[in-house]
């Protein structure tokens, strides 16, 4: 088993508290958590004590530094493997959610990961806001100067 199944139980947290970061659930980030905890233990199907833990999982009460201090003293590059799964949660959805960037960006800051390790996985939010307050102002109209007519 890799170091990263010996700590199952942290990363079972850490991908349901990604699921949990908007506040809505479909589903389809539950079953996410499910394929890549399954593919993390060479698993078909999750073990008894890992299957509890995610339906037991309580958003209300999960502490993210506490969880991210298990993996502090990581590799930058296991670290970012970690966020990519984060990423992978989110995106289960196919909805844009600011909320799940935001939990993103609190886990790579808990992880001690600068920035730019893992800014392409990470939505430009300010910029995305910009763009969004862009579009939502209307195009100033078109001053047609004319041009006197001789006599």
């Amino acid at each position: 088993m890799s170091e990263m199944t010996d700590r199952i139980d942290v990363i079972t947290d850490l991908l349901m508290g990604a699921a949990h970061a908007d506040g809505a659930s479909d589903g389809s980030e539950e079953a996410t958590v499910r394929k890549l905890l399954g593919e993390l233990l060479g698993a078909a199907t999750l073990p008894a004590a890992v299957d509890e833990r995610i339906a037991k999982f309580d958003p209300k009460s999960f502490d993210l530094k506490a969880a991210a201090a298990h993996f502090i003293d990581d590799s930058a590059s296991r670290k970012r493997r970690l966020l990519e799964l984060v990423e992978a949660v989110g995106d289960a959805d196919e909805v844009i959610d600011s909320q799940e960037d935001d939990y993103l960006v609190a886990l790579g800051e808990a992880l001690g990961l600068k920035r730019e390790e893992y800014a392409d996985l990470a939505l430009e939010i300010e910029e995305l806001r910009e763009a969004l307050d862009d579009v939502r102002r209307p195009t100033p109209p078109v001053m047609l100067l004319r041009t006197p007519k001789k006599l």
